[in-house]
This record gives C-alpha cells, structure tokens and sequence, in this order.
C-alpha cells in the first residue's frame, strides 16, 4: 500500500519593511525545490490583503522526501536568510 502524498504550507510573516527582501530570499529556493524527485508541488504565494505575510504550499511524495528537502543546500539557505527578515519564525502545517 503506497503512503499518501502529504501537503505542507508555511505562513511566513516579515518584519516592516522587509518583505520585498523576504521575497527574495523564499523565490531563491523554488526552482530547487521543485526539481527534488519527491516534490509534487511547491509555489509561493503573498497575500493581497497583507503585504508582509507568505504562503509556502507544497506537496511532498511521502514523509521521506519531507525529510530528504529539510537536508538540502537551499532549504538551509533559506532559512538562514530569512531568519533576520522575519517577524517570527515560520508556523508550519503539515497535513
């Protein structure tokens, strides 16, 4: 029995005045996430209403290429350098 696909979204908010950088620094990691062999999706969306707030949607083949994703090179970029662009750290739902 195959496993579900499993979908995640990250709410980033930035800090005032930062959301154009914060921008920058999420689109970097699109291209890349999207050419790893367990991505089935993975866009970026800004909110109309806010400005400042980010929506990672995503959908991963299983558990493991979740996992696979948390380990490369450019998702450990963005997270450093969204960090200091941030308001709070990212809420992460995965369901």
């Amino acid at each position: 029995m195959s496993e579900k696909p499993l979908m995640i979204v990250a709410k980033f908010i930035a800090r005032p005045g930062k959301a154009d950088e914060l921008q920058a620094v999420l689109s970097h990691c699109i291209e890349p996430s999207r050419a790893e062999p367990g991505c089935l999706h993975y866009d970026l969306y800004r909110s109309l209403e806010d400005q400042n707030t980010f929506l990672f949607h995503e959908s991963w083949r299983d558990q493991q290429a979740i996992d696979r994703h948390g380990e490369q090179p450019h998702f450990k970029a963005l997270l450093a350098d969204a960090a200091p662009l941030w308001q709070q750290p990212p809420e992460i739902i995965v369901n």
